[in-house]
């Protein structure tokens, strides 16, 4: 059973699933073109030797490198955040290295929405952007850090965005009020 008192906020396995795809897509193009040959031809790059090291290069180990690690992801998704009553942990650095800030930092949650990325009839619509958490201004804790991706943290101040989490925006607000005690 899981405890009320830990909110834990991971990476979307829809998201993981696409990227995995994207990876294997690169990771296949690449071997196609420099080993199998059996859709493109050997005559496909033609003369431009150099061309075809360079994207076999980047399309094999690139593509390679993404599909092997988002496939692990998607068994394993890394943690964007996670809550509790004594600290909050997210993920920083390339490979979500948790980083915790005690919990007494927390001043207030809050979602926001965003324009979509799509525009249909010349029209955008606001669609959830995810949560903020707002932290106190205090020396003992960084001022910003680099993170990984679908988390930001800079001016004490932790966005997680809903296109990468596994929760919604009001969802991390709405749970993360309630294991802190935070008014609005």
């Amino acid at each position: 059973m899981a405890d009320v008192n830990v909110l834990e906020v991971r990476v979307s396995r829809k998201l993981l699933l696409v990227l995995t795809a994207v990876g294997l897509l690169f990771l296949l193009a690449g071997l196609e073109i420099g080993y199998f040959q059996k859709i493109v031809g050997p005559g496909f790059t033609g003369d431009k030797v150099v061309v075809k090291w360079l994207f076999l290069f980047f399309s094999v180990i690139c593509g390679g490198a993404i599909f092997i690690n988002c496939l692990i992801y998607f068994f394993v998704p890394p943690l964007l955040l996670k809550v509790t009553p004594e600290k909050i942990t997210f993920g920083t650095g390339l490979r979500y290295n948790p980083f915790e800030i005690s919990a007494r930092f927390v001043e207030k949650a809050e979602s926001f929405t965003k324009q979509s990325d799509l525009e249909v009839d010349g029209k955008r619509a606001t669609v959830d952007g995810g949560a903020f958490l707002y932290l106190k201004n205090d020396p003992s804790i960084p001022a910003q850090l680099t993170t990984s991706m679908g988390i930001k943290y800079s001016n004490f101040k932790i966005e997680v965005e809903s296109r990468y989490a596994d929760l919604s925006g009001p969802e991390i607000v709405q749970k993360t009020r309630a294991i802190l005690g935070l008014k609005n």
